[in-house]
């Protein structure tokens, strides 16, 4: 089990977690409101080019409505009132929003969350356990695949997931996968502006196939990402404006 060392409390960002028809309003303050407006606005932007991407859904024209306020502003705002590194998450079935920074590190393991309680934890940023989202992915074993993403290279290896059964035991889910690297792409929101190169990474076992996507910069960080939390959840859309 990681020990996390737990950073100053989230003040700007929060933890909102709501339907994209509810976004606006569901922020307790000015600055939730602020982040739950840039989160709806990034929706729109980017969703469409991360399932592009992926290679799976249909679009859905229609279902998020149109932000109150220039996103440059909201996005501009939302800066100035934190501290340190913000993310937008969006569950890619639902199109609910999380505007998230981190809470706790250990070593290369750095945890997204919120007081609440709710929280993604990445390796390099690499997504490597959740909590508080439901179905949760409850530990992995990836070291391989971090590796291979930071280094923005082709490989195959073997992921190891690990998830609550209908018991209460754990359950091991082993997917063989094989990451592949393309192009190279700008990424431009918020404070992040770095070229990027994307890398698609194809995962299975047995009737479980998935796959996530990767824009990576030079320093090897990952700027956004598409990533599969499990069966349930399926994916999230990870967008960073400041790391």
């Amino acid at each position: 089990m990681l020990g996390f060392h737990l950073t100053k409390p989230l003040r700007a960002a929060g933890f909102a977690l709501c339907a994209v028809a509810g976004l606006v309003a569901c922020g307790s303050n000015t600055q939730e409101t602020e982040m739950s407006n840039v989160a709806l606005d990034v929706l729109k932007q980017t969703t469409s080019k991360l399932t592009s991407k992926i290679g799976g859904g249909k679009s859905n024209a229609g279902a998020a409505p149109a932000a109150a306020a220039d996103p440059g502003a909201l996005i501009a705002k939302a800066l100035a009132a934190t501290d340190g590194p913000i993310a937008i998450v969006v569950r890619l079935d639902t199109k609910a929003v999380l505007a998230m920074n981190p809470v706790g590190t250990n070593g290369d393991h750095v945890t997204w969350g919120s007081a609440p309680g709710q929280g993604i934890t990445y390796n390099r940023g690499v997504m490597t356990n959740t909590r508080g989202l439901g179905d949760d992915l409850m530990s992995s074993r990836i070291d391989d695949a971090v590796a291979a993403i930071t280094s923005r290279s082709d490989a195959e290896y073997t992921r190891f997931h690990y998830y609550l059964g209908d018991l209460g035991q754990t359950t091991e889910l082993r997917l063989n996968c094989t990451l592949r690297r393309g192009e190279t792409e700008k990424v431009t929101l918020g404070e992040i502006d770095e070229d990027a190169v994307i890398l698609k990474e194809t995962c299975r076992w047995d009737q479980i196939a998935f796959s996530n996507v990767y824009w990576v910069d030079d320093a090897g960080r990952v700027l956004k990402s598409s990533q599969w939390v499990g069966q349930r959840i399926g994916s999230l859309a990870i967008q960073n404006l400041r790391l």
